[in-house]
């Protein structure tokens, strides 16, 4: 079992002191339990085809043998995401690697290929966002994509490289919505987020929030109940431990 989820709040929730002013008069309890997700309908498309055999060992930081850390989406339970966004980031947690570049690569719904490029890994452990190039073409408005991320460990790509992959689906955003986001506060914009399902920019805003105020308490117990409440769990992902 993987020891990312606890791993992932740590690395996220590390690094000097600040202090959100936004806060002041909220008690830190009642705002974790104010950022919540409400999974939206729907879901990622049932697939049938089969899964190849990949060696993910490259993928697996197993400096701590009882606590191996291994590299994932950061998506619900569901492997899928909305969005506002027509071009958003996509969340991972990366463990210590020997993979430099990735092959990010964009299907339709029905398997058609969308795009494809390589592009570096960033260097850091932890949360790490990766965008997509601005030759990438804009998600359509409410269709559902597969993306896949395939990590180059050697020299080149192989047909057995480790991926890891996710759904999502851009949606168009009301008016009354886009006036809301506008008026509200960075908290209140991860709390609507959630509200409504569109799971990759509430990761988003939350991820901006924890750059500004790396130590803030409140964000951690926001961070780790959404990890623990929402986050895959499996032996194929993570797992939390104390």
């Amino acid at each position: 079992m993987y020891s990312n989820l606890s791993t992932l709040s740590k690395i996220f929730l590390s690094t000097s002191t600040a202090t959100l002013l936004s806060f002041a008069f909220m008690p830190e309890i009642m705002l974790a339990q104010t950022i919540n997700f409400k999974p939206p309908s729907g879901g990622a498309p049932k697939t049938t085809t089969g899964a190849a055999t990949r060696d993910e060992s490259c993928l697996i930081d197993s400096t701590i043998p009882s606590k191996p850390v291994k590299t994932l989406p950061i998506l619900p339970q569901s492997n899928f995401g909305l969005t506002i966004s027509s071009r958003p980031e996509l969340p991972i947690f990366k463990a210590k690697t020997s993979a430099k570049q990735i092959f990010l690569s964009l299907e339709s719904e029905d398997s058609q290929e969308v795009y494809q490029t390589f592009l570096p890994l960033p260097s850091e452990v932890g949360f790490v966002s990766i965008n997509f190039p601005k030759d990438s073409p804009d998600l359509v408005a409410n269709k559902k994509y597969r993306w896949t991320m395939a990590f180059i460990c050697g020299k080149t790509l192989k047909p057995d490289s480790p991926i890891i992959s996710g759904w999502i689906q851009h949606i168009p955003i009301s008016q009354f919505l886009t006036t809301k986001l506008k008026s509200a506060s960075p908290v209140d914009r991860v709390v609507i987020y959630g509200e409504n399902g569109i799971w990759y920019d509430m990761i988003k805003e939350l991820n901006r929030l924890h750059k500004q105020n790396p130590s803030n308490q409140t964000l951690s117990k926001a961070w780790d109940k959404l990890i623990k409440d929402h986050v895959v769990q499996s032996s194929e992902s993570v797992t939390q431990t104390k």
